[in-house]
């Protein structure tokens, strides 16, 4: 069997995780762990009836020599017995042994700890605190430890605040539990390193304790330390209180922290020591290789405690506040340095680049205009964000060449961070007007210098930025959470907003759409604080998954919320996306509107997002029945997504090619290419959109309307609501003739009046078309039928005249070619039901194709085929003509095979334990035909099996009187008793 170890701290809750994750196992005592090493596994292990797992719970801290033997006794039993070890200390033995061989598993502290969003039901649901900002707070000060989160919450909802003073419960649990319980040197290099960050082998030598690496890895192992070397925060908040404190000790970390990084360590230990001309000079010296490893609230809170305020490290202050979110102090602290209508270069970038992430590029361009010539990375980073300034602007030559410019200005100042930022500016160039290889050539040229100079702000910008665009969307998805977590990590909100983004677009595609609709109400919420424009990204994207699921008013709610937002800051890339949303929601109720919001969106729109506003353009056309003007506007998309590698809009404009498309075979092949699409990336809603359009088409086969139906369920599963069909588009079905009940002709989603047909007779006509089912009728026949007591001689005419009105009925703006739908010769007159929808049709292919699933196993699916043409049954085939000879052979057909599909449904109902649906089918088995034999006896056989014992008595009376009405001989009473099982079988359907 296998080994797992579970080593954490007390309150890491590895006892309640082993409970849940072994149910039945049997639990021993570690105090019992000589006994057990000795013999008493193996023996527990080797019974008659061994289980499936030993625990052995709270085993103590053992020597090297008896924790191997312990391993070795654990991992050694016999199977299928597996033991799992919980302790608080780490097993002082070499595991790569066992782990090597595929015994040992482990469960370490980070697997047993918190999360995020565990902590924000754990506070919401046991202590009702559900404060927005409150979770990340409590994770951040106990890094999720499970124990911690509950003591904390219970003093913060008892109004206690978050000290850890003595006296608190808090502080009581970490001094005694954890702190006590720790070996004593260990404890003393807790207690002097406990306010620094990080706490390395080094910086416990340079304090006197010799033996840190050793300590370090009990720590570590046990939970107490993070992964970025610091102490859990409350925990470093326990050891400080009763710490003794050396004269000299922040100034010993300091001097250390300087000469062996990081710079942010060494300034922070500074200032506690008093020596805040030292800090200065570390953050003067080295202020943005500190921001760049994510720690701008870190500068901002060092900064903002110096006497005497920013001073010289103002424009660094600015940079720090403007990576974490607050762009409004941060303008304040560059404006404090804006002297002039002239600006040095650091100062004008600096200036311009916070109207920049607020969405407003016109007024960056305004600031970045100020700037005085010069050369060197200020002037470098100058041209870059210029550069994206223009883009946001849509003016993308502008742009590159400005790009360009800025990496030979970096380049000639030698500066790495200028020249990352210089390359990822021209990708983001490149990218967005069609050039996917140079984007690809430097943004890995721009990764490379960022991670020369471990720079996490420029990493982190380039992994939002580069999605690639052969991703699935489960891989893209998994690459915007790195990205959220990195920009977490870093601290840098625009940044962070921007994966966001990101990642909701992708949880979109994916039909996670109520997860993406979190995602982007969190990034709005995000940039209202921030007062950026930039909301306008969310917005959108929040309009994009509305759209998708057919909720309209949603989605131009949010689609006209960023146009406002965009049209006076500038931010063309926002707004040309949202004039193109806002048009393809308008345009089936209000084609005019949409028609200028299109058009607009056509106007401003250059590079990438050409692709967007052209799409609009062409749905809105094909909505208002401008057909050729659909297919170029396709036609020119796909050409131009083809070349630039983007799927995405490929797939949307072979969609649109569809749609305009007259001929159900071009547009099944349009269609065809889009669902491949979609599904390789695993857009699943998109996917199943196509496949229920593909299922629509005229001439269908009966697995694409299988396919089709299963697809419109599972997009009702995620209330989707199918769009209208766009007029003349095959995969709409433009018309369609209901046969069963009433009769009726539909076309463009409207029944067509009465005063179309002018004539009786003419919808005669077409109802014997129907009811022949597309074989040819010799006109002789069809006059004898029409006009019985007439000379056939004298009737040729009025049925020339009768075919024209039913062509006019069918196709009445003639876009179509005359025999699109009836085809007339000299002899003979057919319907040609394959490019239209007749109901009768449809429900005889579907039960056939469903009982050949049936035949075949596949229940499943032949239960939901066999489900819906039942429900599409409303009613006998020619039921308001119940007397014409010519309705009888159809009408016979599709009752029969109405009957046959219930009886089959009722069987597979009862086999998959649904007595209710079983019921259903044999009542309107009844309802057909009551003096059906089997129907009776399988109801009665079904209530009783189901112990529904007085409905079977009342099931079998009607039964009885059912065969004495016939004169067959009543049931025999022993039927209700028998227990007796009818089903119906294969071989009998």
């Amino acid at each position: 069997m296998t080994c797992l170890l579970v080593v954490a701290s007390a309150g890491y809750g590895k006892t309640t995780a082993l409970r849940r994750r072994l149910p039945g196992a049997v639990w021993l005592p570690g105090s019992r762990i000589e006994e057990l090493v000795a013999g008493g596994l193996k023996e527990l292990a080797c019974t008659d009836d061994p289980p499936q797992w030993i625990v052995v719970d709270d085993v103590p801290r053992l020597a090297p020599d008896a924790a191997e033997a312990l391993l070795e006794t654990a991992c050694g039993l016999p199977a299928p017995v597996g033991v799992a070890l919980a302790s608080r200390w780490p097993l002082a033995a070499p595991l790569w042994r066992w782990r090597g061989q595929g015994v040992l598993s482990e469960l370490r502290p980070a697997d047993l700890a918190l999360s995020v969003d565990d902590v924000a039901d754990l506070l919401a649901g046991e202590y009702g605190l559900s404060e927005p900002a409150l979770p990340e707070r409590v994770h951040e000060a106990t890094a999720g430890w499970p124990a911690l989160v509950h003591l904390l919450a219970e003093a913060v909802a008892s109004g206690g605040g978050w000290g850890v003073e003595p006296g608190t419960a808090l502080f009581g649990y970490l001094a005694d539990e954890v702190l006590g319980a720790l070996p004593a040197e260990v404890g003393r290099l807790v207690r002097d390193t406990a306010e620094f960050a990080p706490i390395t082998a080094g910086l416990g030598e340079a304090f006197g304790h010799p033996n840190t690496a050793e300590a370090l890895v009990l720590l570590a192992r046990t939970g107490l330390l993070t992964p970025g070397r610091r102490l859990v925060p409350l925990l470093a908040d326990a050891a400080q209180v009763r710490a003794r404190r050396p004269a000299g000790r922040a100034l010993t970390a300091a001097r250390f922290y300087e000469r062996h990084g990081p710079p942010l360590a060494a300034a922070q230990a500074y200032r506690r020591a008093g020596d805040t001309d030292r800090c200065r000079r570390v953050l003067r010296t080295q202020g943005d290789d500190i921001l760049g490893t994510g720690a701008a609230r870190a500068v901002v809170e060092l900064i903002g405690s110096l006497p005497g305020g920013p001073g010289d490290l103002t424009l660094l202050f600015g940079d720090a506040l403007r990576t974490a979110g607050n762009v409004a102090d941060a303008q304040r602290a560059y404006a404090a340095v804006a002297d002039g209508e002239v600006w040095p270069a650091g100062v004008a970038w600096r200036m311009g680049l916070v109207h920049y992430l607020r969405g407003e590029p016109k007024a960056a361009l305004d600031a970045f205009a100020r700037a005085e010539p010069g050369e060197g990375p200020d002037a470098a980073l100058l041209l870059s964000w210029t550069a994206t300034a223009h883009l946001m602007l849509g003016a993308e030559p502008v742009a590159i060449e400005l790009a360009r410019q800025a990496c030979r200005t970096a380049d000639a100042a030698d500066d790495a961070r200028a020249q990352a930022t210089a390359h990822i500016t021209l990708a983001l160039c490149l990218h967005l007007t069609g050039d996917p290889a140079g984007s690809d050539q430097h943004y890995s040229e721009a990764l490379r210098l960022a991670e020369r100079i471990g720079d996490l702000l420029l990493v982190t910008r380039i992994h939002t930025n580069r999605l690639a665009g052969d991703a699935t969307f489960a891989d893209s998805l998994a690459t915007a959470r790195l990205a959220v977590k990195s920009a977490e990590a870093a601290g840098h909100a625009n940044l962070l907003s921007i994966a966001l983004c990101n990642e909701a677009q992708a949880l979109a595609r994916l039909g996670r759409s109520d997860e993406a609709v979190t995602v982007y109400e969190r990034v709005v919420r995000m940039s209202q604080r921030m007062g950026s424009r930039r909301v306008a990204a969310a917005l959108v994207g929040l309009g994009d998954v509305h759209a998708g699921r057919g909720w309209h008013q949603q989605a131009r709610a949010a689609y006209e919320e960023a146009i406002r937002t965009t049209r006076d800051g500038g931010d063309n890339q926002a707004l040309i996306l949202a004039l193109a949303g806002l048009a393809r929601v308008l345009a089936p109720e209000d084609p005019v509107a949409a028609t200028g919001y299109a058009d607009e969106a056509v106007r401003l729109a250059a590079g990438n997002s050409r692709l967007h506003a052209l799409l609009a353009r062409g749905w809105v056309a094909a909505r208002t029945g401008d057909r050729p003007r659909a297919t170029t506007l396709a036609a020119d998309v796909v050409a131009i997504a083809r070349n630039q590698r983007e799927r995405v809009r490929l797939a949307e404009a072979l969609e649109l090619a569809a749609a305009a498309e007259t001929d159900p075979a071009r547009a099944r092949s349009a269609l065809a290419e889009a669902y491949g699409i979609w599904r390789e990336t695993g857009a699943t809603v998109d996917s199943d959109r196509v496949l229920a359009a593909l299922g629509r088409l005229p001439g269908a086969s009966t697995d694409d309307r299988l396919s089709g139906l299963l697809a419109a369920e599972r997009l009702a599963a995620l209330d989707v609501r199918p769009g209208r069909p766009v007029p003349g588009d095959p995969a709409g079905r433009p018309v369609a003739i209901r046969a069963f009940g009433r009769f009726e002709v539909i076309v463009d989603d409207r029944p067509v009046p009465a005063s179309a047909w002018q004539s009786r007779k003419a919808r005669d006509l077409l109802r014997i078309l129907v009811a022949r089912r597309g074989r040819p009728i010799p006109r002789a026949e069809l006059a004898e039928l029409l006009w019985p007591d007439d000379d056939v001689g004298r009737t040729g005419h009025r049925l020339s005249v009768l075919l024209s009105i039913v062509r006019t009925a069918l196709d009445p703006n003639r876009n179509a070619p005359a025999d699109q739908f009836v085809i007339a010769d000299a002899a003979s007159v057919a319907l040609d039901v394959g490019r239209l929808r007749v109901d009768v049709e449809d429900f005889l292919a579907d039960v056939r194709h469903a009982l050949r699933l049936h035949e075949r196993g596949a229940d499943t699916q032949a239960r939901a085929l066999l489900g819906a043409a039942v429900t599409a049954y409303t009613g006998d085939a020619f039921e308001d003509e119940p007397y014409a000879d010519w309705t009888g052979p159809l009408r016979e057909e599709a009752r029969a095979e109405y009957l046959r599909a219930v009886r089959v449904l009722a069987a597979l109902s009862r086999a998959a334990g649904d007595t209710e649906q079983a019921v259903c089918h044999l009542l309107q088995i009844l309802h057909q035909d009551p003096y059906d034999e089997t129907a009776h006896r399988t109801m009665v056989d079904t209530l009783a099996a189901d112990g529904r014992h007085g409905e079977a008595r009342r099931a079998f009376d009607r039964y009885a009187e059912a065969m004495r009405a016939i004169g067959v001989r009543p049931p025999p009473e022993s039927l209700l008793r028998s227990g007796a099982t009818v089903t119906g079988h294969r071989s009998s359907n």
